[in-house]
Order: structure tokens, then sequence, then C-alpha cells
């Protein structure tokens, strides 16, 4: 099981990388100019093609480091977008380009995921990379707490690391691409099903991200993917 303490301090050190890395590579984690291009190209043409329009859509944005995902969908004309991050250096990077780029209609809240409490249900509840740092228990108990951000129509797009043939755990590994000590969780595609089904939504449908012998396959043990839930109906 991962420490939380220490996948916390990773996160928090990640802040340090602004200004001297691009603004999408602090919380995406791909440094390689090559790589971080066709990554973004190939996510973002992606997640709004699942999406759809997000023109006066009010979003929630779960686990949303810097803002990345959040400036997207503002710079689609989301009516709002609710940013949760729980590393407060990186919320204090996003409030500082929300303030650059004179955006009055994103909010970060600094909170982990697990705790935020939605006040009234939102029209997409968006969580990105972030499963692959929780703990079970933390897992789980944000689980029970997104329905409370859902109304009937609400889409939950989940877009996360995967493990392949097994669940694969990283317990505080020297990782090269980082130059630093790396913890992450890979649960299967049939973990994440059973725990948003326990917590009443169903699947509508799901994919990986990127292509077979697409360069940013990199690890034989896991994929990115994509999933796409509805509150059970």
């Amino acid at each position: 099981m991962i420490d939380k303490v220490k996948v916390k301090r990773f996160w928090d050190s990640r802040a340090a990388m602004y200004k001297s890395l691009p603004f999408e590579s602090i919380a995406n984690l791909e440094q390689d100019p090559a790589n971080l291009d066709l990554k973004i190209k190939l996510e973002t043409e992606k997640v709004f093609r699942w999406l759809g329009d997000v023109q006066g859509r009010r979003i929630l944005d779960l686990g949303a480091g810097v803002g990345q995902w959040a400036f997207r969908f503002v710079e689609r004309d989301a009516r709002h977008v609710t940013a949760v991050e729980y590393s407060a250096p990186l919320v204090e990077i996003g409030r500082a380009e929300a303030a650059v780029r004179e955006t009055t209609n994103l909010d970060f809240v600094c909170s982990p995921a697990e705790k935020f409490i939605a006040q009234e249900p939102y029209d997409v509840a968006f969580i990105s990379g972030l499963f692959v740092y929780m703990t079970d228990q933390q897992a789980e108990e944000l689980l029970r707490n997104l329905p409370r951000a859902c109304g009937s129509d609400t889409v939950v797009l989940l877009r996360d690391g995967t493990g392949l043939e097994k669940r694969h755990e990283i317990d505080d590994r020297p990782s090269e691409h980082l130059q630093t000590l790396y913890s992450a969780t890979y649960r299967t595609r049939e973990e994440y099903i059973r725990l948003f089904e326990a917590a009443g939504f169903e699947l509508i449908e799901d994919e990986n991200m990127f292509d077979d012998g697409c360069p940013l396959n990199k690890y034989p043990e896991t994929r990115l993917r994509i999933y796409r839930f509805r509150p059970a109906r």
C-alpha cells in the first residue's frame, strides 16, 4: 500500500518546477517536449470528444493539479469550474495562472479530493490522474461523497492509470524519468468498475487513452485509460 504522506510530499515538491518546466508538465509528469506536445494533443482530442460541448456547463475537477484541465474547460466556455487540489503549492500556482489569464469563472479549492463535499450538483465531474495516488481508503471515501456532486444527468469522466494484467503498485521507487522517488497504485479496469458501481454509478464506455504502438504507452504493466460513468438509473 502506498504511503499517502510520501505521495503528498511528492506533489508538493512538483511546485518547484514552476517556470523551469512547461506549465502542463508540472502535474502530468511528461517532461520530454515532443511527448508532451503529443500527449496534450491526443488527450485533449479524446476527452472533449467524449465530453462533447462544455459551453455553459458547471464542471468539478477533482485532483486538479495546477489546473491544466480546468483551464482547457474554461477556454471552451464552461460556465464555471471548481478545481479541487490538496497540494497548497500547486493551488497557489493555479491561482497565479488564473490571475495572469484574467480567468474569473474558475475557483481553486485547497482540499483533499476525498474530503470535498459539493453543495450542489455539477454537469460534469472530471477525475484525472487521481486514484492512482490514493490509498483504498481514500478512494472509497471519495466515492462515498461523489454522489453529492451529481445530478441524474451528470457525466463522470475518469482519466487514470490502469493495471493491465493485475493491480500494479509502486512504493517509493526511484524514477529515472522524474529523478525522484515515486509511488502509485494502478488498479485494474475491473477494480475501477467495482468501486464506481458500489458507489451507485454505472459504466457507459471505456478504452485506453492511446492506441497500441503509441510512444506514450511507456510501461508494459499499465495503460492510461478513460472511463465514462453516470449515476445508475
